[in-house]
């Protein structure tokens, strides 16, 4: 673990005139502070070999700590206040006046305008991406147990539109607690607002057991005779 100033700028061999914009405030100034931590083999406990903490810069107050790139980062409650603003047409920078408002300054806050930012591309990015991430996710799963059953359907554009999954524990319990079924939907649970289906009963010892779980885009009356339709071919 080094100082956010240990080392030196790389240089690159930028000159004034063939530089195309104005160079950036010096930030590294070779600083030695340091420690390392290493699991000593016989007793399996991290143990500190290296320890320096003489800086050669003035530190930072300590109020402003927080908006140094390793400390900086958003909250779930944050990011949660962030896309209810923006639901409601109220940009990022007036958010995040917002939030200073609220902590007192904008060194309270402990992110800054660019993270906000960050966090909408990245939200944006993970949409588009989360439909073949969970297909990949219940493909490594049944790459692992032989009886897990999972299906699915897309829209006219190729995205995830309904998706079905029940794992071999889950078909062997129906095997033996599935004379009663029960099956409800949740809403307004997740991000996407989609309706989340759970198939479950009551076991021997009056437990929940949860028999199939599904996400579907809408309720029609097409969308859960599928849905009905996986759960029979799934429990045979």
């Amino acid at each position: 673990f080094v100082c956010h100033r240990q080392g030196f700028r790389e240089d690159r061999g930028l000159t004034i005139e063939n530089r195309k914009r104005e160079r950036k405030p010096e930030t590294r100034s070779g600083c030695e502070a340091k420690f390392r931590v290493h699991i000593d083999i016989l007793s399996q406990r991290w143990q500190i070999t290296v320890f320096t903490d003489q800086h050669n810069h003035d530190l930072l107050d300590e109020k402003y700590c927080g908006m140094l790139p390793a400390h900086r980062r958003m909250k779930e409650s944050d990011t949660v206040q962030m896309n209810d603003m923006l639901k409601g047409g109220i940009g990022p920078s007036q958010f995040y006046a917002s939030m200073a408002n609220q902590a007192g300054g904008y060194e309270n806050i402990g992110f800054r305008r660019k993270d906000i930012y960050n966090q909408i591309g990245k939200q944006r990015r993970l949409k588009h991406c989360d439909g073949k991430n969970a297909l990949h996710y219940l493909r490594g799963l049944a790459s692992d147990d032989p009886m897990m059953f999972y299906r699915h359907t897309v829209d006219g554009e190729g995205r995830l539109e309904h998706l079905f999954w029940c794992d071999g524990i889950s078909q062997m319990d129906y095997q033996v607690y599935g004379d009663v079924l029960a099956f409800d939907a949740t809403y307004g649970r997740n991000k996407y607002h989609c309706p989340l289906v759970v198939f479950s009963g009551v076991n021997n010892h009056n437990n929940n057991v949860i028999f199939a779980g599904a996400i579907v885009a809408n309720e029609k009356e097409e969308t859960y005779v599928w849905v009905l339709e996986q759960f029979l071919e799934a429990m045979s």
